[in-house]
């Protein structure tokens, strides 16, 4: 059984009366676990506690959890924790048989007494167009999420998805972004605003939470910072309220860490780039140091063939140009949330000053 048909069973089981919300993990094997043979909780990728919170404080909340990986215990570690029972008295029994290897890949499925929480498996290995696929056996997914990404935006789902195989989570994100755009409030790739956290990070801190509301439909909302950049409206978040502590310390810590993650990327991604293609502007020679800006790794897919493009047709003034007001604009989070009463382009015009770019960097810590 493929990919195809969990989604296809989660479509079915849709139910119009419940709030659904479907998540999907990659990498969700068990293979942290405490010396007495428990999953802490801040390593629990099939079942992140930020989900174990919604179900726990909003009524009729409908779960679908997709776990993807090819070493999933069987039965997963979450079903006996949680309690889960297997659909079927011989969900794999002469079935299984008849089903070959897919019996495998997919097993049974899962669910809770009261049916909602269901739990889906599939044992391959998976990647997305953002990343190059290293192995012709690897199953590209992406058309999957795609069709995942429309249910949710079709059905006031909420969809979250996690690779939690060490890939950066923001290159899908931005990869997904201009055809989610306008459902980022729901539909959300990666936890931890987008950092590159590799395979382990902690799913207890704040950045693996969102703050979340329930709009006039009864429909779950979260609060994504990024719903505001990529929609253009930073100055919407003015007008946020909180009528709960805990959603509004999410969002203060989000805010604080939405700065660290900035200036991380202006530090290690923004300048690093500029300051390579500025060196190839002024007519200078290329080293190795310069190889992997000019990659342009860090952008997403359509930007990133732009500038190769242009770099191919030695078009650098272009790519400058480019690159510039695609980082003012994030730096525009800073402004506002700093209220420097400037835009993001005045910044970068500051800390870009001079003709040592070199001396850029000491810039940065007039705005941090």
């Amino acid at each position: 059984m493929e990919l195809n048909t969990i989604i296809e069973k989660i479509k079915q089981n849709y139910k119009v009366e419940r709030k659904n919300i479907i998540y999907m993990g990659v990498g969700t094997a068990a293979g942290y676990k405490e010396t007495d043979g428990t999953l802490a909780d801040k390593h629990y990728h099939q079942y992140p506690p930020f989900l174990q919170h919604i179900k726990n404080v909003i009524p009729n909340v409908s779960i679908s959890i997709i776990l993807i990986d090819p070493l999933q215990e069987q039965p997963p570690y979450m079903v006996r924790d949680k309690g889960l029972v297997v659909v079927g008295a011989n969900a794999m029994g002469a079935n299984a048989y008849a089903m070959g290897a897919n019996a495998y890949a997919m097993g049974p499925t899962y669910h809770s007494q009261d049916h909602s929480l269901t739990l889906y498996t599939f044992r391959e290995y998976v990647y997305t167009d953002p990343y190059i696929n290293h192995n012709d056996h690897n199953i590209n997914i992406t058309k999957h999420l795609r069709e995942l990404n429309q249910f949710a935006i079709e059905n006031n789902a909420v969809l979250l998805y996690h690779d939690f195989t060490g890939r950066n989570n923001r290159l899908l994100a931005e990869y997904f972004d201009t055809e989610i755009q306008h459902h980022l409030d729901h539909v959300i790739y990666g936890f931890g605003l987008r950092e590159d956290m590799g395979c382990y990070f902690d799913l207890t801190t704040s950045a693996a939470y969102y703050p979340f509301t329930l709009d006039r439909s009864g429909h779950i909302k979260l609060v994504n910072v990024y719903d505001y950049i990529v929609n253009d409206k930073i100055n919407h978040m003015k007008r946020l309220t909180w009528a709960d502590d805990f959603n509004r310390d999410i969002y203060n810590a989000h805010i604080e860490k939405i700065l660290i993650i900035i200036k991380q990327q202006l530090h290690n991604e923004m300048l690093y780039t500029l300051l390579s293609v500025f060196r190839l502007i002024m007519g200078e020679k290329m080293t190795d140091y310069d190889d992997g800006a000019l990659e342009f790794k860090h952008l997403p897919l359509t930007k990133r063939n732009t500038c190769l493009q242009l770099m191919s047709h030695k078009q650098y003034g272009d790519i400058y140009e480019l690159l510039f007001a695609d980082y003012s604009k994030t730096l525009d989070v800073v402004t506002f949330i700093k209220e420097l009463g400037i835009t993001g382009q005045e910044m970068l015009e500051f800390i870009t000053l001079g003709d040592d770019p070199y001396k850029w960097y000491n810039h940065v810590k007039d705005f941090f």
